[in-house]
């Protein structure tokens, strides 16, 4: 949904009701702060529900000390995944702030376990530049515990950091439960999935070894169209081609 943040916020039952309309079967809100969008988790789910949608994750502003109630919460809202996107003011200036947060994200992946929901990290492209000869993103990958944290790739940002997915679905398989699906073009913005330079055909073809198990649409730059044109667009590319 931060596709539509524009839009969401100002009708948000409209927006839903458009995204159900062109086929799509979840949604990924953000914002989680124990409900969504001044509702309930509850209340929100029976929104996604009625249209034929569910909610397997959210992005959120998740603390060792909040992750208890949020994963009670993403319960009730029938979540499968609470993901943490990027550090959130949590110091990144070494590769011993990135060990630090890892540790974290082990903890908070133990608390949210306890009410059946699995924890999740999402990545922009400040990951993947070195330090003292080496990728915090490593740092982050062989300091998290794979039964406690798994990785939402955000792969237009993966790529625009100068990495290549597909090798880290080879070095790290089963650690890439989330993914992600934003396409990137020429002008190094993101555009309608299918229309940019990113072989997310063949980026499927190795699903199964990334270890994923949900894929999310996102764009934030649209000019191509309105937010609600390029995800219908791109809803159409995902489904014909992709799933």
């Amino acid at each position: 949904l931060w596709t539509l943040r524009d839009v969401v916020n100002s009708d948000l039952p409209g927006t839903l009701g458009s995204l159900s309309k062109y086929g799509f079967t979840s949604v990924e809100p953000f914002g989680f702060d124990g409900g969504f969008f001044g509702r309930s988790a509850k209340e929100f789910r029976t929104m996604c529900s009625d249209l034929g949608m569910d909610i397997p994750s959210t992005h959120c502003g998740i603390t060792v000390e909040n992750a208890s109630m949020f994963a009670e919460k993403a319960a009730e809202a029938g979540m499968k995944y609470l993901v943490l996107p990027s550090f959130m003011g949590r110091a990144e200036s070494n590769l011993d702030d990135f060990k630090k947060a890892a540790h974290e994200m082990n903890k908070m992946g133990e608390i949210t376990r306890k009410s059946g929901i699995s924890f999740g990290y999402h990545n922009h492209n400040f990951e993947f530049k070195p330090m003292d000869g080496k990728l915090p993103y490593d740092t982050l990958l062989a300091e998290t515990d794979p039964n406690l944290v798994t990785f939402q790739m955000d792969i237009y940002w993966v790529v625009k950091g100068g990495q290549k997915p597909e090798e880290y679905f080879e070095k790290h398989p089963g650690r890439f439960g989330l993914w992600h699906v934003k396409d990137m073009g020429n002008d190094g913005e993101s555009c309608i999935v299918g229309n940019g330079r990113i072989n997310f055909r063949d980026l499927m073809k190795l699903s199964k070894k990334a270890g994923l198990k949900q894929i999310v649409y996102e764009q934030e730059q649209y000019s191509e169209g309105t937010p609600l044109y390029c995800a219908e667009q791109s809803c159409k590319y995902i489904q014909k081609h992709l799933l």
